[in-house]
């Protein structure tokens, strides 16, 4: 379970920091802890687990129809047949454009949303996998809370390297505090 868990988890976060890299290199914001990507989360009443992730990052709105195109060319040059929808009628690139992704490959939904305000989602959910979720989270995480360190928990970017678990008492990104201001 274990092994199939991390090729899953390195395939759709390749792909997924692919697409983002392709509309924006810098840091991303994550959601919520609980979407950071690695947790398993339960799904066939509790006989399999997924992963989940959201991700944002503000560019410039009025552009929001060109990254659109990209993530769409992205996609398809990925091998998927993104779909592309509208809403709103602020003009003819719309308040909103979603480009979603559906049962495909490793992914149950795969949606990005351009915002009229410039905010870019992206929400990815791979299918369901036989398997304990309580147990692969055991075998990935142990006891440790992952608010205390082990993850980040406000942004990475794309190009930050991937891995899969932590290593209990090894926390996986340290953030540098500032130097100390010297006394006057």
């Amino acid at each position: 379970m274990y092994a199939e868990a991390e090729q899953t988890y390195f395939d759709y976060r390749g792909l997924v920091n692919g697409l983002q890299l392709a509309l924006h290199d810098g840091p991303w914001e994550i959601g919520q802890l609980g979407s950071y990507g690695m947790q398993p989360l339960r799904c066939d009443d509790g006989n399999g687990y997924y992963f989940s992730l959201h991700r944002n990052v503000v560019l410039d709105g009025d552009k929001r129809k060109d990254y659109a195109d990209l993530a769409e060319q992205f996609l398809a040059e990925q091998g998927f047949s993104p779909a592309r929808g509208t809403l709103g009628a602020d003009d003819h690139d719309g308040q909103l454009i979603q480009v979603i992704v559906r049962d495909e490959g490793d992914f149950e939904m795969l949606l990005v949303e351009f915002r009229k305000n410039g905010n870019i989602g992206i929400s990815a959910d791979t299918r369901c996998r036989p398997g304990d979720s309580f147990e692969l989270g055991d075998m990935l995480f142990g006891n440790e809370n992952l608010g205390q360190g082990y993850l980040p928990i406000d942004t990475e970017s794309p190009t930050d390297p991937l891995f899969f678990g932590i290593i209990p008492g090894d926390p996986q990104f340290v953030r540098e505090s500032p130097p100390p201001t010297p006394a006057p």
